[in-house]
């Protein structure tokens, strides 16, 4: 009986004690173990011994006449009463010290929740799909007002529209989203005729807090919108935040009183929210119409000006044409309603990608931007796609964990972003390498996006670099059949394939690309591709300079480089290094006298390889002229970059030193073939790193390397072939 109340007493301060000093939990377990344990060891010693004023004393020794039969109990009550007093003790310490704390988080927590709502779709009870966009609209709209309210927390739109069409019981949407309230409701329209019910509910305990329902003419859905935000904000503001009705924030509507402006307008974002490349132009152009209708509309010149940003992410616009019709858009803005935090945001991320382009991300230039993007998105806090662009802030400077705490702050706020988990996967599967959880990452994208073809692709880079070559390969045919318009899926399964030595599926997919999209940067980077692989110099040449002189968008950091790859090397071969030079002068006036000034990557990387073919030639004298000043722009634009092994080869080449070039070379290429899959291009497509490749280590790996492309394949081509079968 003591063992047990000894033991109870023991399990007791560590439940109390541990959370306290923070000690980990699995220090209980063992704990629990010896204990358990020693309950038989005291059950046996019970038995064998037995407790007398004089001690200890052995049972088969003991002579019962001279011990009080009483003692052994009196000295049991003593103990069960003060176990008692310490558990008493133990348990008010716990409840009135340790969990204080606790209670007073929980209730700040409480009180932030219970200033909050979501805004789920509207339903369309029109029996017409061609109306979603209107209930669709409505939300929208009503998003954008109750917005507006100080102190009030919304959850995103991105996030409400995670529910679209599902059955889910509002408090397990209200917890999910991490708000107090719902606001839902339907719309039904039938000509110019609209019926509107709106209902907001307290997600605790499921009960309506207010609802209305509206008839009215279409003509009047500016009115209603207005009635339904104020009434809600009424209620929230009466009943949540304990203001006064009179005394309450006044809400502005969306910016624009014609009807048929904000019809357009509700169909351009429609298509704006699937992002595809196929409606991306098609909300650019009904944007457009709703402009023409009403100029003064705002916030669609801010949406528009998203689309064209859309557009530049997704290829369809390169990155300087899509900031010529960015930036005026956003000005205008700005000059009317210079306090608009949206516009404000879309400038400053423009600031910082063109200080990333043109300064390198290790710049002064990049830091005073991405100083500037912080302080817009520390108010914008409902925008995810700042909360995106701080994490490419912090990335910049090295500090991939900090780029991680943005997304995840980015999540608390949005949790069904699925462009938030994307990125989340991206920053996990490169800079951080946790493969795992950048999966889960994808995962959760691809449920809460399931058309969305990123995550889809992105999905296959995760599988690629854990070298599961036929599942990354399935991926990209998943995204590819989501958005069949879109070039650079079948341009990228071309790259992978030509990787592979799929030469025939490689061409299929590269004239699958160049049947939709011929003069695309990255379509045009896979027909040149093709021309290398083959081997064909001449047809390479006229191919790269023909990019070289168009300076085509470096598209995921592939399009130019492998121009100026692709063109060096074939001139090399046919033995025209002389010729180079005249060509880049011709593009880049200047670029090979001692003191020209980089002015951006491209040029840098220009002016890189000119040293590159001055060193295969001989020149070291031309090489020494200008070596030293494009290191000086490498350390200071990009950080880290002497710890690129590929990079260290081909300076080491440059300089002269062949023996620090193929020790460079090795380490580089130790990597695994998944982490290595442009090893023909960077080796065996480099006619300047000949002297590396004589090295007899050097030569082993790369056939090791063929070897294991070979074997990639096989793999792939028979997972093309069970495809095939299960289509027929």
């Amino acid at each position: 009986m003591a063992y047990l109340l000894a033991s109870w007493l023991i399990l007791q301060m560590v439940d109390v004690v541990f959370p306290f000093f923070e000690l980990p939990d699995t220090l209980g377990k063992p704990i629990l173990i010896t204990l358990a344990i020693g309950f038989p060891v005291a059950i046996i010693l019970a038995w064998v011994f037995e407790l007398t004023p004089d001690g200890i004393v052995q049972e088969k020794n003991l002579d019962r006449s001279k011990v009080s039969g009483s003692f052994g109990a009196r000295w049991m009550d003593q103990a069960i009463k003060v176990t008692l007093v310490i558990a008493v003790a133990l348990l008010l310490v716990d409840k009135f010290v340790l969990q204080s704390d606790s209670q007073v988080s929980f209730a700040a927590d409480d009180v932030e929740i219970q200033h909050s709502v979501a805004v789920l779709p509207f339903t369309n009870m029109s029996g017409k799909a061609e109306n979603e966009y209107f209930s669709d609209g409505m939300t929208e709209t009503l998003l954008h007002l109750l917005a507006q309210i100080p102190n009030l927390k919304v959850a995103a739109r991105t996030s409400a529209f995670a529910f679209k069409g599902k059955n889910i019981d509002i408090r397990e949407i209200a917890e999910s989203l991490g708000v107090g309230h719902v606001l839902e409701g339907s719309v039904q329209r039938s000509g110019d005729r609209v019926r509107i019910t709106a209902q907001l509910i307290d997600a605790r305990n499921g009960y309506h807090v207010w609802s209305e329902t509206y008839d009215r003419d279409v003509e009047d859905i500016f009115v209603v919108q207005d009635e339904i935000a104020g009434s809600v904000a009424n209620a929230l503001q009466l009943q949540i935040l304990g203001v006064d009705a009179n005394g309450g924030a006044a809400v502005k509507g969306i910016g624009t009183n014609d009807t048929g402006a904000y019809e357009l307008y509700l169909k351009a974002l429609e298509q704006k929210n699937i992002g595809s490349y196929s409606s991306l132009p098609r909300a650019e152009g009904l944007f457009k119409e709703v402009l023409v209708r009403d100029p003064d509309f705002l916030e669609a010149r801010l949406d528009l000006a998203a689309t064209y940003q859309m557009e530049q992410s997704t290829g369809i616009l390169s990155v300087e044409n899509a900031e010529v019709r960015i930036e005026p858009l956003v000005q205008q803005v700005l000059q009317r309603a210079p306090d608009n935090l949206r516009a404000q945001g879309i400038m400053a991320t423009l600031g910082f990608q063109r200080a990333l382009r043109v300064a390198g991300p290790g710049s002064q230039e990049v830091a005073d931007a991405g100083t500037a993007l912080r302080s817009i998105a520390e108010q914008a806090e409902s925008d995810p796609s700042l909360f995106v662009e701080m994490a490419n802030v912090e990335q910049a400077a090295g500090k991939n964990e900090e780029a991680l705490e943005w997304l995840n702050r980015g999540l608390a706020i949005d949790p069904m972003s699925a462009i938030l988990y994307w990125r989340r996967g991206l920053l996990l599967l490169g800079a951080l390498n946790r493969p795992v959880q950048a999966e889960m990452s994808f995962a959760m994208g691809r449920e809460l996006a399931p058309e969305w073809t990123a995550v889809y692709f992105s999905s296959g880079i995760g599988a690629m670099a854990e070298g599961r070559y036929a599942d990354g390969v399935a991926w990209y045919y998943q995204a590819m059949a989501l958005d069949p318009q879109d070039h650079e899926l079948p341009a990228s399964i071309a790259t992978f394939f030509y990787q592979f030595g799929l030469i025939e599926e490689a061409d299929s997919m590269r004239a699958r690309a160049e049947s939709i999209a011929p003069q695309e940067p990255f379509t045009r980077s896979v027909i040149l591709q093709s021309q290398i692989y083959s081997g064909n110099h001449e047809r390479v040449v006229r191919i790269a300079e023909q990019m070289l002189r168009d300076r085509v968008d470096n598209r995921r950091g592939n399009s130019f480089n492998i121009a100026l790859v692709g063109f060096v090397d074939s001139m090399l071969e046919l033995g025209r290094g002389d010729a180079i030079v005249p060509v880049f002068e011709s593009m880049y006036p200047g670029i090979s006298t001692p003191n020209y000034v980089i002015s951006g990557a491209n040029d840098f990387t220009v002016r890189f390889f000119l040293v590159l073919v001055w060193a295969h030639m001989g020149n070291f004298d031309a090489v020494n002229a200008v070596i030293d000043s494009i290191e000086e722009y490498a350390d200071r634009g990009l950080p880290g970059w002497r710890d690129n092994n590929y990079a260290m080869v081909n300076v080491s080449i440059a300089r002269g030193d062949n023996e620090a070039a193929i020790d460079y070379a090795l380490k580089d290429l130790e990597r695994p073939f998944s982490k290595n899959l442009n090893w023909q291009l960077q080796y065996q497509k480099a006619a300047w790193l000949k002297p590396v490749l004589k090295d007899e280590r050097v030569a082993r790996r790369l056939e090791e390397l063929n070897a294991e492309a070979k074997k990639a394949g096989v793999e792939v081509r028979a997972m093309l072939a069970t495809m095939q079968e299960e289509m027929t």
